[in-house]
């Protein structure tokens, strides 16, 4: 008829952008999807390239409207700007082509090919990866055609796809069939459209949604939020003055593990039955109850109905009656509001504090707020803030206390001790601020300057013409998860230009045994060369068996072993076969608190050759030691691990125990000593 098929067909003034046709394909029959504004409808098109009588080459368009099964999808696709990609896939033939893209704008695959080879390029390259799990999903290929019938003809997928300029834009996937041809062919169409301004306007109106319901109730547990509880607690203590009411802190013992081993499902069930169960007492008692998060409650109820007979009563009702949530129970706190002075804030923070004083404690699950429990939340708290500047001032200092050979009597090391020389109440023991650090996260801030002030002094000494003794310093478990202990230590020796054999670290035999971060470290500095000490050793459940394992060097064992008198014999006896053991795997030991000469001769006679305490001497300034260490033979500075020996004690070979007697008594003749020297 001579007219043109964009503008009879589909009323556009131009060649479509979308035309079905690909002249320069080398294909004779092509199969399409498109919209005719004309007729206000979708074709199913099939262009075949045939000779037309006598006009020659021509292409036919064979078309029909799309099924009634999914006229209700196309209708509302009514021209190309509703989508911006339109796919073809032949789920028979595993081939897809691209009918129609915006130019410049999504990342895309090749305009066509195997079905096989760009899903997976899509996924891994185009898709968001956190969409790409749902993405692999909702293209299952097996059950997409059934999916799609259950979803009424047409199947809705949500997803993040990559932008030529990089960025990422939420689309949505819509996915109809189109057509199933005479050869029983499975083809399905995808229309790709941008949503991201849908998507903020959802997204805006869900948190102003999200907003206005939580403004007063948490949705879990259905409970007042945080802020609503006291804005409501402090007008009903407001509104009735003649009554006293109690505050009420609640916490979960160990609830993320609880979480962890049960499942976060079972978590929320526990939540909400806690929620039931003081949301109904406060209804009853004329209280208030809120949750603040997490899992911790709170609650203001008239003065006296909370007792720990109650509490007692309480967790012996569902949940807490079964074995699951042994070791799982709530903590209670609480505090009187017995003054009009004391908020409902307050009461409540308060009840936290007497609550974390039982927590961990099983007999106990209650405690009521006192005075001094504040007092020393403050101290705490005080001394923090006093550590950081004493840190800054330089006012923590060392003191040394000597390590001797106990035949001898001659130094052979020292151990840095740290005091605190405070500006006011003069030098303050370890024992008053060490467990404040320890329990606030901090001691690594003091373990760093004490490492630093050790190898500062070590320096000090070669510089002004002096032979150095080895030192050893502490190194806690805290310290591997807030620094890089190898790489600090290292750095300060090199920094200080020391020999790794002048800075000796400890460690304790917990933190070794428990912890492979720790086994790790110690690993790695040994290999750097640096001198290992294992603290406490025989303090632990596992020491005979991890002598088989050992890395370290050293080991110290404590006196305090000899300190029952009713155990004695036993005792000498362990720290006997610990001694024994030690020298039978070349390990040194260090024995700590040797406080009198008869301990000294009786480590003598088990064949412990090193020892530090008050026999020998207390913990000094450096001004002190400088002062000892200047005298003549106090010193030997062979120490600890390669001492040459000069002559050789006999009763330190053969000492008072079972097989040395064994040995002596089976010896026939004399007994000869041979000295061995290098010429």
């Amino acid at each position: 008829m001579g007219e043109l098929c964009y503008e009879c067909f589909r009323g556009q003034s131009e060649p479509c952008k979308d035309c079905p046709w690909n002249a320069e394909s080398n294909e004779h029959a092509t199969q399409s999807v498109i919209y005719s504004a004309r007729t206000g409808s979708w074709y199913e098109i099939t262009c075949l390239e045939l000779d037309w009588f006598n006009e020659g080459p021509c292409v036919l368009f064979s078309g029909h409207p799309v099924d009634e099964h999914s006229r209700s999808l196309f209708t509302s696709l009514s021209e190309p700007s509703s989508y911006d990609e339109l796919f073809e896939l032949n789920l028979t033939d595993d081939a897809y082509k691209i009918l129609y893209h915006e130019p410049g704008k999504f990342t895309t695959p090749p305009l066509e090919g195997r079905i096989s080879d760009m899903f997976p390029d899509v996924r891994d390259r185009m898709i968001h990866p956190e969409d790409r799990d749902r993405f692999h999903a909702f293209w299952d290929f097996d059950t997409l055609l059934d999916r799609i019938e259950q979803a009424g003809g047409a199947l809705r997928g949500e997803f993040r796809k990559h932008l030529e300029s990089g960025a990422w834009s939420w689309t949505s996937l819509t996915v109809a069939p189109v057509k199933r041809g005479g050869s029983g062919e499975r083809v399905v169409m995808c229309f790709i459209a941008d949503i991201e301004e849908e998507m903020q306007r959802r997204t805006d109106q869900a948190e102003r949604s999200q907003i206005q319901l939580l403004r007063e109730r948490d949705q879990l547990t259905g409970l007042y939020n945080a802020a609503t509880f006291y804005d409501k607690a402090e007008r009903l203590v407001a509104d009735m003055p003649d009554i006293a009411y109690d505050a009420a802190y609640i916490d979960i013992e160990h609830f993320k593990i609880y979480n962890e081993w049960h499942g976060r499902e079972a978590g929320d069930a526990i939540l909400r039955a806690i929620a039931s169960r003081i949301g109904e007492i406060a209804r009853k008692h004329g209280g208030i109850a809120g949750y603040l998060g997490g899992d911790d409650f709170t609650l203001l109820l008239p003065h006296g109905l909370i007792d720990e007979k109650r509490v007692e009563s309480e967790l012996k009702k569902e949940p807490f009656d079964s074995e699951d949530t042994i070791g799982f129970q709530p903590a209670f706190g609480v505090c009187a509001i017995d003054s009009p002075d004391v908020s409902v804030v307050t009461a409540c923070d308060h009840a936290m504090i007497a609550m974390n004083s039982v927590k961990g404690a099983y007999t106990k699950r209650i405690a009521w707020y006192e005075a001094e429990m504040t007092e020393e939340m403050e101290t705490e708290a005080k001394i923090l803030l006093e550590v950081k500047r004493a840190l800054t001032n330089h006012e923590f200092v060392l003191h040394w206390q000597p390590q001797c050979n106990t035949r001898t009597e001659r130094i052979v090391g020292l151990e840095a001790l740290v005091r605190w020389q405070h500006p006011s109440r003069g030098i303050v023991m370890p024992g008053a601020f060490i467990p404040v650090l320890e329990r606030n996260n901090f001691i690594a801030s003091l373990d760093l300057y004490v490492w630093e002030e050790a190898c500062r002094h070590i320096r000090s000494w070669i510089d002004r013409g002096g032979v150095p003794i080895p030192v050893s310093v502490n190194i806690s478990r805290a310290d591997l998860y807030a620094i890089d202990v190898v790489e600090a230590l290292e750095g300060l020796v090199s920094r200080y230009d020391l020999d790794h054999r002048l800075l000796e670290l400890e460690i304790t035999e917990s933190a070794y045994a428990e912890d492979e971060k720790m086994a790790d470290a110690v690993a790695r500095l040994k290999g750097l060369g640096f001198t290992i000490l294992m603290d406490d050793f025989g303090s632990g459940y596992s020491s005979l068996n991890m002598l088989k394992d050992i890395t370290v060097d050293i080991l110290k064992i404590d006196m305090g072993f000899l300190a029952r008198q009713d155990q004695s014999q036993r005792s000498e006896s362990i720290l006997e076969a610990i001694v024994s053991m030690a020298r039978f795997m070349d390990l040194r030991i260090i024995a700590e608190g040797a406080e009198t000469k008869e301990q000294v001769d009786f480590l003598q006679g088990i064949g412990c050759d090193y020892a530090q305490g008050y026999y020998f001497y207390r913990p000094m300034s450096t001004e002190a030691l400088e002062q000892l260490l200047s005298q003549d033979g106090i010193v030997d500075y062979r120490g600890v691990l390669n001492p040459s020996m000069e002559l050789i004690d006999v009763n330190a070979l053969l000492h008072d125990d079972m097989v040395s007697r064994a040995a002596v008594n089976n010896l026939i003749g004399g007994l000869a000593v041979y000295a061995v020297y290098a010429d």
